[in-house]
């Protein structure tokens, strides 16, 4: 059996994931992670990690992908956030020296829980290289088709809205052993996702 047709098998047999289910881990990650992240913006692999346990706990079953990703989130010619090698763009403080991104797939579809962020994104950048980067978009997450993503090219040439994902197994390997979430952070995180109306406070509000 081709690999085409395998993954349209695949994608048969995935119980329907609705964009309610995603928002609910999106807006669990987002109460968790502004609160009590070590690293706020630059925490994409701890994302992914909870994300790929909340989904396991309503019954889903992702996929941790990672490589290089960019977002033009602006018109002006400076408006785009990337995390990709040889670019000048965002280079979150865990890096391990090297600029990366992670995010979930399920079936053909891509799951990022973190665009929230991308406007602190722009306003690290902005205070560290004295630019200005225009945000006029910004969504609470991504839940799209893989065959939606464009270029990199494509996002920095192009229109307000455009994303650019390409997995890299290179870079995976990299990670393979830098991340495993925090037993007291998984409980905390279903917790929150099982009470819609939890207000969480952490260290991030009083620093």
């Amino acid at each position: 059996m081709g690999d085409a047709r395998r993954k349209k098998l695949l994608e048969k047999q995935l119980k329907p994931l609705q964009a309610n289910a995603v928002e609910r881990v999106c807006l669990t990650l987002k109460k968790l992670t502004t609160a009590a992240s070590t690293h706020h913006g630059s925490d994409c692999y701890a994302h992914t990690f909870i994300g790929k346990h909340l989904f396991s706990t309503l019954g889903f079953d992702v996929e941790v992908a990672a490589g290089f990703a960019a977002w033009r989130v602006g018109q002006s010619d400076g408006s785009v956030v990337a995390h990709v090698p040889n670019v000048t763009g965002y280079l979150p403080e865990n890096t391990q020296g090297f600029a990366y991104h992670a995010w979930l797939l399920y079936g053909n579809k891509i799951i990022d829980l973190t665009t929230y962020q991308l406007r602190k994104k722009a306003f690290d950048l902005d205070a560290a290289d004295g630019g200005h980067t225009d945000v006029d978009w910004c969504p609470d997450f991504l839940y799209v088709d893989q065959q939606e993503t464009s270029s990199y090219k494509q996002v920095a040439q192009g229109n307000t809205g455009l994303y650019y994902y390409e997995r890299n197994i290179s870079v995976e390997s990299k990670l393979a052993n830098g991340f495993s979430p925090d037993p007291e952070d998984l409980v905390i995180a279903e917790i929150i996702l099982n009470s819609a109306n939890l207000t969480v406070i952490g260290p991030n509000q009083f620093s």
